[in-house]
């Protein structure tokens, strides 16, 4: 030991020694074991790395089948040798090994585990080999595992076997894989003897063979046996051959099934084990098929069939049918049945021939020549009624027709007859309508004995019997004691001993009622008459009203005018109306008053003043023509005119109020038809009434505003007369009551807004009588029409004037219902140089009520070159729709009677004329020419007289063509008279 300081290392101390303690070893190294053969393994190792501080003196040997425990000492040397031989081992067996080292302090620590396995041998033979067979394809082998498995696990077997009794061998399986000790051999032959033996196989190779064992498979049915033929022998015998099978089954055949069928379905054996290859099937009914299959039989049992083989004994006709009989169904069938014959002849039956004659003794002839069905029914059906028929029926079976049965009769039943044909009804009085007809075509072959009649009330909706049966043959009968005015639907049935057949065709008549009709034709005319009427009444009296609120001075004029057939409506041009075109009418004294007028004053100045002096006292009148009529399509249409004639006198009380009474003639005329029954009837209407009116207006300034309001009583008759009955005559009575009022509402420089209303109602009353019923009837109406004008003069005397109108109407009562409405406006320009004028309109009528719509644009262009009625003039009036001023239409007429005409005012139009004035000739000749779309036009052409500034006259011939009618002429003559 040495002392260190900071100075250095110092001298060393005295020596002094030791000896440690002596140890166990450590365990060897590198320790193996290696297997040597079936039975010996070598053990090699490598000394301890520590052997304990002493010399080794031996080794320890400890051996286990796990290796983890139960270790054995194997050997326990004391030897140094560092190797080991383990013998007298099993094949293929494992062993772990350890070893330790020895000192002489002991037995130090062991190597780790090492093991080797010896090597396998082949096993033994395995033992109990049993064959046993499983049905005819099958044989099963079982046997035991071999006692000694050769030190390794067997991994399967190898079977062999042999056909020969042991002799040589093949192998069925060469290795099986699996230690199962099972086999099946399937897909063997029947009855097969076959021997096996097994041999044990494990990784060391196969071992020696088990003892050897045998089966046999066993025997199975034999095959179909062959070639089988059948053949028929007569009418009740079939003989069956055929060959044995090829194969036996493996078994020898010991006999043969046989079977029969009737249908190839269902079989029944004729033999259950017969002993040869042939047959004879005996005891067959003739025409007998039969089906035949055969099957071998041995110790396993019955094979399989054979083909099928089939044969029909000969056959012969059936015997005849028994029992006929022959019952009629009805008028046209009869009805047969029979039964089948007792001997179909060896054959099925087919069916059966059925004769018919109409006599007993024939002729013959099929009816049916075969029925094809073995029904033993049948029905003959067409026969006619009472038609007799004879019959006879065969049996048909394959071979052919046998005996006929016997004969049997019947006859059809009568039926009704036919309808009687040209029913007709005749009313011959008003409370009496005849019937006749014709005889039924056939009289269902039975005679007719009488005829029913039916009758009914509701055109045939419900029927009741009128007479259930005539009594008799005669085709005629008077159905009497009716009401008038009754309509009866008839028919007619026949009558025989069948019954009662079809009704004939059905005829009706109605027995004149001429009150009835009277009525009718009075709701239908008269209340359009009376609303006519009061309109002119009304219409008159508020013109004259009107006129003296307009300041018309009272000096004396009359008018006059002839219009022809075709003059109506108004074409637009300076100056007021020309002739238009409508509806054709004749030419009466009623025409000539249309449109006439006086005004004749009795005392006063003759102008409306506000101041003294004498009062206005005049008296005037008036005359309007007026076309009425309706077609309802059904009821009553009529058609005609009506003349009314007023007459008044009014005076002035004060310059504000005025006072009068007026009286006015209405005469109408009328054709109707009254197309209520099955046949029209015509006759003629006429309607009469003379009415007084007072009446008082009240002028509410100078612009012509004035109220007024009229009441009236009337009386009068009417008289219907058509050409069933005569004339019938009713007093009428009426009363009538109206307020009205009009005049310019606002007026500045050259505008003016007027106004117009009315309203009025009227009753009448038919008194009725003995020929006529009462009746009692209310109509009104409510008008309203404005009016806005509007001139411009500008310089070299050029002038605009523009118009707006429109106007309200409402009707209501018996005469019909409607409501209306329109607006309407125009343009107008006067170039007085050139003496051009150009002007247009338009308007739009509606009304609500009905849904009725109107309208239409127009245009007018007029040269007027001449002067003081010389030279040229021409005027072009272009249209579409209904472009006039409807309002005043309107207010005169309504929209009640121009329900469905939309269509037609619609339509394009172009009205021209041209003139010319000669002042030789004192008149100035005119043409005009009016086109419609659609194809209608006119044509007209004339003189205009200018007389003196009193009078003027005018005479015009015109033409109208259209599609549907032909052309139509007519001729105007109109004058005008101012004194």
């Amino acid at each position: 030991v040495y002392a260190i300081s900071s100075a250095g290392e110092g001298p060393a101390s005295n020596e002094a020694n030791a000896t440690t303690d002596i140890g166990r070893p450590d365990a060897p190294q590198e320790f193996s074991a290696t297997a040597e053969g079936q039975s010996r393994i070598r053990l090699d190792w490598s000394p301890p790395r520590d052997n304990g501080g002493a010399p080794i003196t031996g080794y320890r040997i400890q051996v286990s089948r796990t290796g983890t425990s139960g270790w054995i000492l194997e050997a326990n040397r004391g030897s140094t040798a560092r190797s080991y031989t383990d013998t007298g081992l099993s094949p293929g067996s494992r062993w772990y090994y350890r070893v330790a080292a020895i000192n002489s302090e002991g037995v130090g620590s062991y190597s780790r585990a090492a093991s080797a396995i010896t090597e396998a041998t082949t096993p033994s033979a395995p033992t109990g080999l049993v064959a046993t067979a499983h049905g005819r394809t099958q044989i099963n082998l079982s046997w035991r595992t071999p006692l000694i498995d050769g030190g390794a696990r067997i991994t399967g077997y190898r079977i062999e076997v042999s056909s020969d009794g042991g002799n040589n061998w093949t192998t069925r399986v060469g290795n099986t894989g699996t230690i199962a000790t099972t086999y099946v051999h399937r897909g063997l032959s029947p009855a097969t003897t076959l021997h096996y033996r097994v041999y044990a196989i494990n990784s060391a190779g196969t071992g020696p063979a088990s003892n050897v064992a045998n089966a046999t498979t066993d025997a199975t049915v034999p095959g179909a046996p062959q070639r089988l033929t059948a053949t028929a022998r007569g009418q009740s015998r079939i003989d069956l051959a055929w060959t044995a099978p090829t194969n036996d089954g493996g078994a020898a055949i010991t006999g043969y099934r046989i079977e029969t069928s009737t249908n190839r379905r269902t079989w029944n054996a004729l033999r259950s084990n017969h002993s040869s290859t042939s047959f004879s099937h005996v005891g067959l009914a003739p025409a007998t098929t039969r089906h035949y299959r055969v099957s071998a039989v041995n110790v396993a049992g019955t094979g399989p069939a054979s083909d099928i083989a089939t044969a029909t004994t000969d056959a012969t006709v059936p015997g005849a049918p028994t029992a006929l009989s022959a019952t009629a169904s009805g008028t046209s069938q009869i009805d047969l049945s029979w039964t089948a014959p007792s001997y179909d002849g060896g054959a099925a039956l087919t069916g059966y021939r059925i004769e018919v004659a109409e006599t007993g003794n024939g002729p013959w002839s099929n009816l049916e020549a075969n029925t094809g069905s073995t029904a033993t029914t049948y029905s003959h059906t067409g026969l006619d009624p009472a038609s007799t028929r004879y019959y006879r029926v065969y049996a048909i079976n394959s071979v052919g027709s046998g005996r006929a049965s016997g004969v049997v009769r019947a006859k059809t039943d009568a039926t009704v007859p036919d309808a009687p044909t040209n029913l007709q009804a005749t009313a011959t009085s008003p409370t009496q309508i005849d019937l006749t007809w014709s005889v039924p075509g056939y009289d269902g072959g039975a005679p007719v004995t009488s005829y029913r009649v039916e009758i009914s009330a509701d055109e045939g909706s419900t029927w009741g019997v009128l007479a259930p049966s005539t009594g008799s043959t005669g085709t005629a009968y008077s159905h009497s004691g009716l009401q008038p005015g009754s309509t009866r639907h008839y028919r007619v049935s026949a009558i025989n001993e069948a019954g009662t057949g079809a009704p004939s065709n059905v005829a009706n008549a109605s027995t004149d009622d001429p009150r009835q009709r009277a009525g009718r034709v009075n709701a239908e005319v008269l209340p359009h008459a009376v609303a006519a009427m009061t309109a002119s009444t009304v219409s008159a009296i508020s013109g004259r009203i009107e006129a003296v609120a307009a300041g018309v001075p009272y000096g004396r004029q009359a008018t006059m005018g002839l219009l022809s057939s075709g003059m109506s409506g108004a074409m637009i041009g300076q100056g007021g109306a020309a002739a238009g075109f409508g509806p054709d009418r004749d030419v009466g004294m009623g025409q000539l008053l249309d449109g006439a007028s006086f005004l004749v004053p009795l005392g006063g100045s003759g102008v409306q003043e506000a101041g003294g002096g004498l009062p206005n006292i005049a008296t005037w009148g008036s005359g309007e023509y007026q076309s009425l009529s309706r077609n309802r399509g059904g009821v009553v249409d009529w058609d005609g005119n009506m003349l009314n004639l007023h007459m008044g006198a009014d005076v002035q009380l004060r310059w504000d109020v005025l006072v009068g009474l007026a009286a006015s003639r209405s005469a109408g005329d009328f054709d109707f038809t009254d197309d209520n029954g099955p046949m029209a009837v015509d006759g003629t209407y006429q309607s009469e009434m003379t009415t007084v009116n007072p009446y008082a207006a009240w002028f509410l300034g100078r612009g012509g505003v004035v109220a007024w309001a009229t009441a009236g009583i009337g009386w009068g008759d009417v008289e219907i007369e058509d050409e069933r009955q005569a004339l019938r005559r009713s007093g009428t009575n009426m009363l009538t009551a109206a307020a009205g009022a009009s005049g310019i509402l606002l007026s500045r420089g050259s505008a003016k807004l007027r106004v117009r209303a009315e309203g009025w109602m009227s009753q009448a009353e038919v008194e009725g009588g003995t020929e006529v019923d009462s009746m009692s009837l209310e109509v009104r109406r409510g008008r309203l029409a404005l009016e806005w004008q509007q001139g411009l003069r500008f310089l070299a005397g050029h002038e605009v004037s523009a118009l707006l109108e429109g106007g309200l109407r409402y009707d209501d009562g018996d005469g019909g219902q409607g409501e209306g409405a329109e607006v309407g406006g125009g343009l107008r320009y006067v170039s007085p140089q050139s003496r051009l004028i150009v002007e247009g309109r338009g308007r739009v009528l509606a009304t609500g009520h009905f849904g009725y719509e109107e309208w239409g644009v127009s245009g007018l262009v007029q040269f007027d070159m001449h002067r003081r009625g010389e030279g040229l003039s021409m005027r072009l009036a272009p249209a579409w729709g209904e472009a006039s001023s409807g309002v005043q239409q309107l207010w005169d007429r309504g929209v009640t009677d121009r329900l469905g005409t939309g269509a037609a005012l619609a339509r394009a139009r172009i009205d021209a004329e041209v003139e010319y004035g000669l002042p030789d000739f004192g008149g100035t000749p005119y043409g005009r020419v009016y086109l419609l779309d659609g194809g209608d036009r006119a044509f007209g052409t004339g003189v205009r007289y200018e007389i003196s500034r009193a009078m003027n006259l005018r005479i015009e011939g015109t033409r109208r063509e259209s599609v549907l009618n032909g052309a139509r002429h007519g001729l105007t003559l109109r004058g005008q008279l101012r004194f």
